[in-house]
């Protein structure tokens, strides 16, 4: 049984890499990030926002600093695509309007049951715990 199974494995390895493209043009390696939506922006924030948690290790341990770093990226994206005017969600806001898009979309990409779970352990009464002898 474990040769039929490896021998069907090595049939699909090679008829996948037998259709494989063996050449790449320019036009067809590029790589399109879509700001013409609310979830392209997102994606975007949370792509760069990781590779920032990567770079620094350090920040792992704060939920708040994540959060924090999250709606500052957010506000970045943002407002550059709304200068640079390349997205067309922005392309008709005022600054302060592109700024609260911004959070909304910070706060999106860092996920807002990670905010919920947050605020609610700041609030949360401690609860006492009762130790039996």
């Amino acid at each position: 049984m474990k040769k039929i199974v490896l021998v069907m494995s090595m049939l699909l390895l090679f008829v996948c890499g037998a259709f494989a493209q063996t050449e790449v043009t320019s036009e067809e390696a590029r790589f399109a990030i879509d700001l013409s939506t609310f979830g392209g922006i997102v994606g975007l924030i949370s792509s760069a926002v990781t590779q920032i948690f990567k770079t620094f290790p350090a920040i792992d341990g704060s939920k708040i600093a994540k959060i924090g770093i999250s709606v500052g990226v957010g506000i970045i994206v943002c407002m550059l695509a709304w200068v640079l005017k390349i997205s067309e969600p922005l392309a008709g806001l005022i600054w302060w309007q592109t700024l609260i898009y911004g959070v909304a979309a910070g706060l999106s990409g860092c996920g807002f049951y990670d905010l919920v779970k947050v605020v609610w352990e700041l609030f949360k009464p401690k609860e006492d715990v009762i130790h039996l002898d």
